[in-house]
């Protein structure tokens, strides 16, 4: 039997053609190894071909194992577990659709939320389908695009609320310009790490020692600082914190990952942080209305008619909150928690009690370890960084919001991925997690898995 013809039958039982000619490659290799072996042992070449071929096995054998090894799967861990959070988004629509059956002529919410949600799951499919190895090349485009979409809206939109601009796409729907603009830098911005140490630029300073720069380095430095300070001409100093963070991690990974100087690195980078985080403090003890702001976070008691006024409501309800059911003390404040996103936790225990609102911090914590795992277990080094990426963006906003919600966090608008009822934001997040789904799809279909899989088969 010839190799072509034994590959060929063995790619036939290989449901998922994309792989089909990478296994192809990995086979022909380990073949064409054991051929040169028996041919160094004085055998001809066509009996060491025909009997590297028998060493292989049975090719519909090796077709059908292999097929079931990397044929794409779907996390059903995690999507299960993202079924329960939307759960927690129809209570919340419950809410606001009880408080208010019409949002401006708009029809009830609940109709809304569902708009939502099927638009979400439409692109959410797309992007699950796609292969996501293809976007790195587009990062370049994604930048450019997110924000040229920033300063379009920041100058010539007119449609604002609290004093923030939203894109108004046809008098028909508003959009959160900060909400799309913040992952899609992030995989810009990972996409662009792909790169570094493969454009170095060597020059010399007064004719001494040659010094080399990563190109990439400096255009990622210069791009990410640029990318929040967008974000924050919005304004939106959330996603400034939540982005930054976002960044500082996947930085931090890829230099345990791939830098030969890995603790010298890694000094640097956390040095600068802890020097800009000494200016921020710094900043906020000079600017008494900043330090009034995060002392009324931790004792509201002290402006209870000013910056402490919403810190106090939420204590009520925390303090009075049954196991299920209302609270016995909803607060003045229940209606403005009921309409503001950020506020959905201290809603849900208002309305539902600490059961069903320990639930919904359950379902975040074992999310958050589930992205964890996915990962870990994802070895395509883009895959692993998005995913790491996006979950940081998940678990940031996540962690801030309960936490401001529980009067344990700074006043902010940290929204609740899926939970808070912004539009905007319930499509990103479900486009964000079809990422990290389609990523795991693969995780056995990348070149690396592919490799690994035929060896320990072949074994």
């Amino acid at each position: 039997m010839q190799i072509k013809d034994f590959l060929e039958k063995v790619c036939n039982q290989i449901t998922y053609k994309p792989i089909r000619k990478d296994i192809s490659k990995e086979l022909e290799s380990h073949i064409e190894e054991a051929k040169e072996i028996y041919m160094h042992k004085g055998e001809s070449e066509e009996s060491a071909i025909n009997k590297a071929i028998t060493d292989m096995g049975d090719a519909e054998t090796i077709g059908k194992t292999l097929n079931k090894i990397h044929k794409p799967k779907l996390d059903y861990k995690l999507f299960f577990l993202l079924l329960i959070l939307l759960c927690f988004t129809f209570l919340v629509a419950g809410i606001k659709t009880t408080s208010h059956v019409f949002l401006e002529g708009e029809g009830p919410f609940f109709i809304k939320i569902i708009v939502y949600l099927i638009i979400g799951f439409t692109l959410g499919l797309a992007i699950y389908f796609m292969d996501y190895t293809k976007i790195t090349k587009y990062s370049n485009y994604i930048y450019i695009a997110s924000s040229i979409l920033v300063i379009y809206t920041v100058q010539f939109s007119n449609y604002q609320v609290n004093g923030i601009p939203y894109l108004n796409v046809g008098n028909i729907f508003t959009v959160s310009i900060s909400t799309v603009a913040m992952p899609l830098f992030l995989i810009s911005f990972i996409g662009f790490i792909q790169n570094i140490g493969k454009h170095k630029v060597e020059f010399r300073v007064l004719n001494l020692e040659t010094i080399k720069i990563d190109k990439s380095l400096i255009k990622i430095i210069v791009l990410s600082i640029f990318s929040l300070l967008l974000l924050a001409s919005i304004p939106s100093l959330t996603s400034v914190f939540v982005l930054g963070m976002a960044y500082i991690i996947v930085a931090t990974v890829k230099i345990i990952k791939d830098s030969q100087k890995k603790v010298t690195n890694i000094l640097k980078l956390w040095g600068v942080i802890f020097v800009l985080g000494i200016i921020c403090i710094i900043t906020l003890t000079t600017r008494p209305y900043l330090l009034e702001r995060i002392i009324t976070t931790f004792h509201p008691e002290t402006d209870p008619e000013g910056l402490g006024w919403l810190g106090i409501n939420r204590k009520l309800i925390i303090e009075s909150a049954n196991m299920f059911g209302e609270a016995g003390d909803m607060s003045n404040a229940i209606e403005l928690f009921d309409e503001g996103t950020e506020y959905a936790f201290i809603s849900i225990l208002a309305h539902y009690g600490w059961i069903v609102a320990g639930l919904l911090i359950a379902t975040i914590v074992f999310i958050s370890i589930k992205l964890i795992i996915n990962s870990i277990k994802v070895k395509d080094a883009y895959g692993k960084m998005l995913i790491i990426g996006l979950s940081c963006l998940f678990i940031f906003q996540s962690v801030c919001n309960v936490l401001m919600n529980l009067n344990l966090w700074f006043e902010a608008g940290f929204e609740l991925p899926f939970v808070s009822y912004g539009g905007t934001g319930l499509i990103m997040n479900m486009v964000c997690l079809a990422l990290i789904l389609s990523i795991y799809r693969r995780k056995d279909t990348c070149i690396h898995s592919q490799n690994e899989n035929i060896a320990n088969f072949i074994e």
